[in-house]
């Protein structure tokens, strides 16, 4: 941690948690499991976090964010990475629950925003990867499900990326939903008390984000490909959401880890983050 960033996030707020690498001039901390986050931590978070939150999620107010850092919801994520700018200040984060779903034990993606002065750099996928690779390494060598309730077009591209198959994503433009996938999302629906809500063909849960009133944004964010831009754009309203559903099998992750660090090693590009992100209400 850098000795700017130390001064303004002193020992009981850092207390509990692991440093991970996130980039020059920024501090990653990660909390495997939420109530690891001391008494300290959950107040600078409150002082500081919504007001960077609304920022990512333009149609949102402080006081939804503040629900969302409620000891309950908290002590509820299974893993939480918050990054921290060389005053203290929150500027991006990612939170996951373990749950079981389909009868499967499952990774849900809980939340996850990008301050927009960071939105782009690559912070959100390199957070990610922290939460995700573990998971994956507890469920190998079975694949991991990963779940998440989501209305952005670039969030849905990210992760269907990320699978490197072009057959591990659901919902997808043009195929069926397999029974194991509804259950899947079935399940994930009436954890989030919205099961009446969904369509099990399409896996939209209808008015999803029904506790602000324009949903989660101004403008629905766009994504680097406008078919899928456009799909969203017929598929749902401006409170709507999919259950999105990923399949990411341990041996193709093991192996693209390998060519990412490779190409990092070389100086070659990689991908790069969404330029803005998706939360649980």
């Amino acid at each position: 941690m850098n000795d700017s960033t130390r001064l303004h996030l002193p020992s009981d707020v850092r207390h509990g948690a692991k440093e991970v690498a996130v980039g020059r001039g920024l501090t990653g901390l990660l909390w495997t499991g939420g109530a690891r986050l001391s008494p300290a931590a959950r107040q600078h978070l409150r002082s500081t976090f919504p007001a960077v939150a609304v920022q990512a999620f333009t149609a949102t107010t402080e006081q939804y964010w503040q629900q969302w850092l409620s000891d309950d919801n908290l002590d509820d994520l299974s893993g939480l990475v918050v990054v921290f700018d060389a005053t203290g200040l929150p500027v991006a984060w990612v939170a996951s629950n373990d749950r079981r779903f389909g009868g499967r034990t499952c990774f849900y993606a809980a939340s996850a925003g990008v301050h927009p002065d960071h939105q782009g750099t690559g912070i959100s996928s390199t957070i990610w990867r922290v939460l995700l690779r573990s998971a994956i390494v507890r469920a190998a060598p079975r694949s991991l499900y990963a779940v998440m309730r989501t209305g952005n077009p670039l969030v849905y591209g990210a992760w269907s990326s990320a699978t490197g198959r072009d057959d591990a994503t659901w919902p997808a433009p043009g195929f069926a939903v397999p029974e194991h996938v509804r259950r899947i999302a079935a399940d994930a629906a009436a954890d989030l008390d919205q099961a009446d809500r969904l369509d099990p063909d399409t896996l939209v849960i209808t008015d999803a984000y029904d506790d602000t009133e324009a949903g989660l944004w101004t403008q629905r964010p766009t994504s680097d490909r406008t078919d899928v831009d456009e799909w969203f754009a017929r598929l749902l309203g401006p409170r709507d959401a999919v259950v999105l559903v990923v399949r990411f099998n341990p041996l193709q992750v093991v192996v693209d880890e390998a060519l990412r660090q490779v190409r990092r090693a070389l100086g070659l590009r990689t991908s790069r983050s969404s330029r803005s992100s998706r939360a649980r209400s």
